[in-house]
């Protein structure tokens, strides 16, 4: 750190931390989250007193919880020289692919490094470096079609119109990402694209009515009183499913809510 220069801290922010920040939220919080919904359907959130019905807010985990995670991991380790880790959702693929599919699996990973770092310390990095690079070749291909074979199975599944917004939006990103070298440019330009050509405004206002930052308030949007609940039982789930712009509305503001 003595030898660190303005000019070091300069090249490291904008070339480091700025293009990180995009590549984090995505890979490691977002996509995650989304292929942990795609993976484990069972696992997701059955609406209370209906077992086949789910709810706006049903992943497996939520942004929030995984954000947390991330940040969490690099405050309390890197001040100790620990190096920055994230999630990921190649790594989630690939330990679901190989049958790692449930939580102990993940503790006993962590306990097998633990007792390789503490018991054989830098001789570790020798034995990891005699691995073929052939064998992580192949770990990652399969990682990878464990990837591509989900997306496109979550594509499949899309209304025509979607679709079609959907494919734009990762066309421009992903050629943006490749042209300028850079992944927060290619972030911008889906967001830019998103918000344009998608969506996205419909869903930013909801979500700043939700906020209370636009005219409305979130009760006008999801806690409409039902005049016949007293008289006839009738809930709130039941009276937003019975009136499909009211369910899309409310499902937007409880999405963008999570977000």
């Amino acid at each position: 750190m003595a030898n660190t220069t303005r000019n070091d801290w300069s090249i490291g922010f904008f070339e480091g931390a700025i293009p990180q920040i995009p590549l984090t939220t995505l890979n490691s919080v977002i996509s995650v989250c989304a292929l942990a919904h795609t993976l484990y359907p069972e696992k997701r959130h059955h609406r209370a007193g209906d077992s086949d019905s789910f709810s706006g807010n049903d992943a497996v985990v939520s942004r929030r919880h995984v954000a947390i995670s991330v940040g969490l991991i690099n405050v309390l380790f890197c001040p100790f020289g620990g190096m920055p880790n994230c999630h990921g959702a190649g790594g989630l693929a690939g330990q679901h692919r190989f049958g790692a599919r449930c939580g102990s699996s993940v503790v006993f990973l962590g306990l097998v490094k633990i007792v390789l770092a503490v018991l054989f310390g830098r001789s570790t990095l020798t034995l990891l470096d005699a691995m073929p690079t052939s064998v992580l070749g192949v770990m990652l291909a399969i990682a990878g079609v464990e990837l591509s074979t989900t997306g496109l199975t979550s594509v499949a599944n899309y209304k025509k119109g979607h679709l079609r917004v959907n494919t734009v939006i990762t066309i421009v990103t992903a050629g943006v990402i490749v042209s300028f070298g850079k992944s927060h440019y290619g972030a911008l330009a889906g967001w830019i694209t998103y918000m344009v050509y998608g969506v996205g405004a419909d869903d930013f206002v909801a979500w700043l009515k939700a906020r209370h930052f636009w005219s409305g308030s979130k009760s006008t949007l999801v806690e409409k009183p039902s005049k016949s609940q007293n008289s006839h039982g009738t809930s709130l789930e039941d009276k937003i499913e019975s009136n499909h712009g009211d369910k899309k509305v409310a499902e937007v503001v409880i999405m963008m809510g999570e977000k």
